[in-house]
């Protein structure tokens, strides 16, 4: 994106037709209702007549975002459960409306190993690429999965991570609010001083913005490697040097990311004994 153009990405943000456009992804995507209770199907009735005062509000910087509803939901395979958050509808097309307008400043310049919430990318892309690495000779997997990283996130380095590209100040201070929306757990309103809240449209733009770290050091490095948001695989050549690499990584993401390693998914071992993204690496020997 043109450097030029990042002073005024607010204004593009709010136009109308970004605006159009988050509603309908919105709408694609169904959802629970926030807080305040209003459905996909309830909104376009109201909308009408309040929506000008709210663009308005976020254009002044007057706008204060509504509290995040918390909930949980089993996670994938019946591994226990993850905590989400739920954004009212009005929260989710803001905040869709900013990922558009924030997601091509920073795409263009993420690691080729990155494949989650990019366009064009996803998990069917991930894969292969361990596949060809694998064929190359590098069959022991270094698999590691962040800890609750939607929970653990670090909105100061985060922020600083964010005003790098952005050069928009009210643009930046709107994210900040989001960041540090309540969220109301039951019938209880807890303040949030760390983490995005999963599942809003926004998270998935911020937590490749935060990650990207991570993802050109293990490019310095060399590291043969794909990740898709909190969930990354290496692969090496002997156990010896999947050991190295895991304790060198856990130092790096504890001391520079401020950011912690699932117990459980902290392991060194054959390709073929490994899962990555629900699938398994057949026909291969260590």
């Amino acid at each position: 994106m043109d450097p030029a153009l990042r002073e005024d990405l607010m204004a593009r943000v709010l136009t109308p037709e970004n605006l159009r456009k988050a509603w309908h992804q919105v709408k694609a995507n169904h959802g629970a209702p926030g807080v305040d209770g209003r459905t996909i199907e309830d909104f376009p009735a109201g909308a009408r007549d309040h929506w000008p005062s709210i663009r308005q509000a976020v254009r002044d910087e007057t706008y204060q975002p509504s509290p995040v509803r918390r909930t949980e939901i089993p996670k994938r395979h019946g591994q226990g459960k993850r905590r989400v958050g739920i954004p009212t509808v009005v929260e989710r097309i803001i905040q869709q409306a900013l990922a558009h307008g924030l997601g091509p400043l920073f795409d263009s310049d993420l690691a080729a190993s990155s494949f989650g919430c990019r366009p064009g990318r996803s998990a069917h892309h991930a894969v292969p690429q361990i596949q060809s690495y694998i064929k190359a000779g590098f069959k022991v997997a270094v698999d590691m999965d962040l800890a609750k990283f939607f929970d653990q996130v670090n909105h100061e380095a985060l922020r600083a991570r964010v005003a790098r590209k952005v050069r928009d100040k009210a643009l930046r201070r709107v994210i900040g609010k989001y960041l540090r929306a309540d969220v109301l757990v039951g019938a209880s309103l807890q303040p949030t001083e760390t983490g995005v809240p999963q599942g809003a449209p926004l998270s998935p733009v911020l937590s490749n913005v935060r990650l990207d770290d991570l993802d050109k050091e293990l490019e310095r490095r060399g590291h043969r490697c794909a990740r898709y948001c909190a969930d990354f695989l290496l692969v090496v050549t002997s156990p010896r040097a999947g050991e190295r690499v895991k304790a060198s990584l856990t130092r790096f993401l504890q001391h520079h990311l401020k950011l912690e390693i699932k117990e459980s998914k902290r392991t060194v071992g054959p390709t073929k004994e490994g899962v990555f993204l629900g699938f398994t690496f057949h026909g291969t020997r260590s």
